[in-house]
């Protein structure tokens, strides 16, 4: 049962790709998380190249202890390393709007920090 949002909650933005969002999110989910706390984090859409090693999702749920598909929903993943409304356009998928991605955001109960890691680019 998914409920409210977190007790605290991060949101970790860049402007660009590959400058370490995810690397920091998953360090400071895995000290929360080594210390008893319970943590969660959400990436609401995704873009990767394919066979290209973890996504963001994975490395994240490796983190939190959580499933890739909790923390990016299989419907926002676009395996095309672009930014995801252009990855949308070019896998011929329905254009992404901010409240659909706002609207998507589901917490499990009782998380003490919640993480939400946006996309660069």
């Amino acid at each position: 049962m998914m409920s409210a949002r977190p007790k605290q909650l991060i949101g970790l933005l860049g402007t660009q790709t590959e400058i370490g969002k995810t690397w920091v999110a998953a360090q400071l989910l895995s000290q929360a998380r080594a210390k008893g706390l319970r943590v969660a984090a959400r990436k609401p859409v995704q873009s990767f190249d394919p066979g290209q090693g973890p996504t963001d999702a994975q490395r994240l749920a490796a983190a939190t202890a959580e499933r890739p598909d909790d923390i990016c929903p299989k419907h926002r993943n676009y395996p095309l390393a672009l930014a995801p409304p252009m990855a949308a356009d070019l896998l011929q998928r329905p254009r992404i709007t901010l409240d659909e991605l706002i609207d998507e955001i589901r917490w499990p109960e009782n998380v003490d920090i919640g993480l939400v890691e946006t996309v660069g680019g």
